[in-house]
């Protein structure tokens, strides 16, 4: 019985891992195909920020360059990971596409897609995010308010003195508190 039983289990097998690896390929290129963006969609979101708050106009005039997420992802149980393209601007010319990718931990439910800029306010950090694989910790805070999902960045002052992050067009929900481990690294420069 065991012989014959042996060669049904593999096959059973087989195709129960070739139906998981299917459904997890389409699931890929459908997140894959939903967050491509191109750069006309980069310069639409920049502008967007601008239009978000008096101050952002300020903020834009004294940054340096911008790095803009049209379509970012999050979400998580507890353990959860973060995911974007999007494109490195200066004097409003794009200077390469940039991926934001990494995971937070801690208390948390939901997902959301959100747009993000962050105005780079110094050469050096600059340097450091064309040039290397940066990696940053931060802690984010996410609620709802009003029926909406909000989502703000928990930093200190030397961090907002080289780098400036909004983010906004909420969509979705996610509750909670995290420290997220963010890489981003540039795809490719133009």
């Amino acid at each position: 019985m065991k012989i014959t039983l042996t060669p049904f289990l593999i096959v059973f097998l087989l195709n129960a891992c070739t139906d998981l690896s299917e459904q997890y390929n389409s699931t890929r290129a459908q997140v894959e195909d939903d967050l491509t963006v191109n750069l006309n969609d980069g310069r639409q979101t920049l502008n967007l920020a601008d239009q978000l708050g008096v101050g952002i106009p300020k903020i834009r005039a004294k940054s340096i360059a911008q790095i803009v997420f049209p379509k970012a992802i999050k979400a998580g149980l507890f353990v959860g990971g973060n995911y974007s393209e999007g494109f490195i601007f200066r004097d409003s010319k794009p200077l390469g596409r940039i991926r934001m990718s990494g995971g937070n931990l801690g208390p948390q439910i939901g997902g959301q897609q959100y747009s993000q800029v962050m105005y780079v306010m110094t050469e050096a950090k600059l340097n450091e995010l064309l040039n290397s694989k940066a990696v940053t910790f931060q802690g984010t805070l996410s609620y709802a308010k009003d029926g909406n999902s909000i989502t703000t960045l928990i930093s200190t002052q030397d961090d907002l003195a080289e780098v400036h992050t909004l983010i906004f067009n909420q969509t979705g929900y996610l509750a909670g508190i995290t420290l997220d481990g963010i890489q981003y690294s540039v795809i490719e420069k133009y």
